[in-house]
Order: structure tokens, then C-alpha cells, then sequence
């Protein structure tokens, strides 16, 4: 037990940790990101009631002591269903990064490494793909296959993985010269292991960097499907299907398109400030200042 409280003591005063806490962005968005990911995990035990109860008694009810961000439409309350699109929006982002990073990491690193036609068949098809604004390709996917979760994953996952890809070839190529990449294929190293051995550990940094800015568009891209109505169906509450439901009685009864807008805004600041943050602290010239 003392040796993991050395070792954890160790890391919080690293050099890096230290640079962590003194960057503003990076612990701030820190913050944000953690709260939301709590309230993902463990949002639905503070759940005052269930998302899908209707009670047409109270519809409409503004905020106060019983429902504390008060209901919709259907008399659901507001706060419970907000808990529980937190862990809709996280599990999209979840999803969607695992899935681009596997596609986008390993064909990326493909193309830089070999070259040659495998470089000029992945690179022309991302072209392709980019030749298409990523929200309208991504509403086009959601209509043509269906609405869902699973839906939503696949039409995100489409148009996000060409760039992950196009920033991992560059990466892999701007490494591809060095001279223990040339030692290790003069040895015979194999080229699978020169891929995950050697030149994976050193575009991690950047590759992180672009995952905490990406979430962010994932968690905004998915709250727009759900606004269309091409998302997540209900009675599954996402905070775009909220936003929408909302924009009917704004004038009357904003609570809804309030603090549905007021979680979205957040984990977005956040992912993006981490992302940020992340990015000043991987960066080898701000080290030296």
C-alpha cells in the first residue's frame, strides 16, 4: 500500500502534473469533464424519479421543490431525464471514438508506413468522405439507414474516422525517416511491431489531443441528429430531442430548452478547454517557457 502512495505521489508532482495544474484551461476543463462523466456513470442513482414516467397532472410544471428543473410536456421531470442524457451523450462519444480511432489509427498508419497503393487507396477515400460536410453526410447515414442509438453511432463513426486517419498518416510520416525507425527495420523488426512498438507510443500525445476536442463534436453532432428527429428516439432522453421538445413553449416555458441547452454547453466548453489544455501541454515549446 505505501508503494502505490509513493508512486501516485510521485505523479501528482511530476513535471507534467505540475504543468497540468498550472494551465488554466486544462483544469478547468478537467472539472467540467469530470463532473459530466460522474453524472454519466452515476447520474441515474440521483434520478428523483424515472425518465419515461408520465404524469399529465403536472405538465408543464415550473421549477421549484418537488421537480427541481421542472417537466415537459408530458409531465416528466426535466432533471432526471437531463441525468440520463448525460450517459446517452457518453456512451455515443464512447462509442464513436473506440470505433474511429480502430479504422481511422490503423489505416492511417497503414497508409504512412507502406505507401505506395494501400496509401493511395485510403487517402483517395477520404477524400472522398471529406469531400462532404461531415453533419449533412452524418444526417444523410441516420436517414437512409434508420433512427437509434446504434444509428447515431454508425453515421458519427462514418464521418469521423477520415480524420483520425489523415492525422495519423501524417504523424506516422513525419516519424517514418527517423533513424530508430531505419535501425529497427535494418534488424528485421517486424513491420507490425515497428507500427505498435515504435511509432504508436510517439503520436499518442496529439491523437489524445484530438480525442478531447472531438468528443465535443460527437456530443453536439448527436444532439443535432436528436433535435431532427433522425437520433435517438423516445422515450430515450438526449439533450437535443430536450432542446427540441422545448422550442414549442419557450416563450411560456423555457425551463426545458434551458437547461437541457445548459448541459450540452457545458460538456462541450469542457471537452474543448481539456482538449486545449492538452494540446499546450504536449506541445515541446511550451515545455520550454
Amino acid at each position: 500500500m505505501a508503494g502505490i502512495f509513493s508512486r501516485l505521489s510521485a505523479v501528482w508532482h511530476s513535471d507534467l502534473a505540475l504543468r497540468f495544474r498550472r494551465n488554466r484551461n486544462a483544469m478547468i476543463g478537467s472539472i467540467l469533464v469530470s463532473l459530466v462523466l460522474f453524472v454519466a456513470l452515476f447520474g441515474g442513482l440521483f434520478a428523483p424519479y424515472p425518465y419515461d414516467r408520465i404524469n399529465m397532472a403536472v405538465i408543464w410544471e415550473p421549477p421549484g421543490a418537488e421537480f427541481l428543473m421542472g417537466t415537459d410536456a408530458l409531465g416528466r421531470d426535466v432533471f432526471s431525464r437531463i441525468l440520463i442524457g448525460a450517459r446517452i451523450s457518453m456512451l455515443v462519444a464512447a462509442s464513436v471514438l473506440a470505433i474511429t480511432f480502430v479504422i481511422g489509427v490503423t489505416l492511417g498508419m497503414i497508409a504512412g508506413y507502406f505507401g505506395g497503393w494501400a496509401d493511395t487507396l485510403i487517402m483517395r477515400t477520404v477524400d472522398i468522405i471529406f469531400a462532404f460536410p461531415e453533419l449533412i453526410l452524418a444526417i444523410l447515414v441516420a436517414a437512409v439507414i434508420g433512427t437509434g442509438t446504434g444509428t447515431v453511432i454508425v453515421a458519427l463513426s462514418l464521418v469521423w474516422w477520415p480524420g483520425i486517419a489523415r492525422l495519423t498518416r501524417s504523424l506516422v510520416l513525419s516519424l517514418r525517416e527517423e533513424m530508430y525507425i531505419d535501425a529497427a527495420i535494418s534488424s528485421g523488426t517486424h513491420p507490425a511491431r515497428i507500427l505498435l512498438r515504435h511509432l504508436l507510443p510517439n503520436i499518442a500525445s496529439p491523437l489524445i489531443v484530438r480525442a478531447s476536442v472531438g468528443v465535443g463534436f460527437i456530443v453536439m453532432a448527436e444532439a443535432t441528429l436528436s433535435f431532427l428527429g433522425i437520433g435517438v428516439q423516445e422515450p430515450t432522453p438526449t439533450w437535443g430531442g430536450m432542446i427540441r421538445d422545448g422550442l414549442d413553449s419557450l416563450r411560456t416555458d423555457p425551463h426545458l430548452a434551458l437547461y437541457s441547452s445548459l448541459a450540452l454547453g457545458i460538456t462541450i466548453i469542457g471537452f474543448n478547454m481539456l482538449g486545449d489544455g492538452l494540446r499546450d501541454l504536449f506541445d515541446p515549446k511550451m515545455g520550454e517557457r
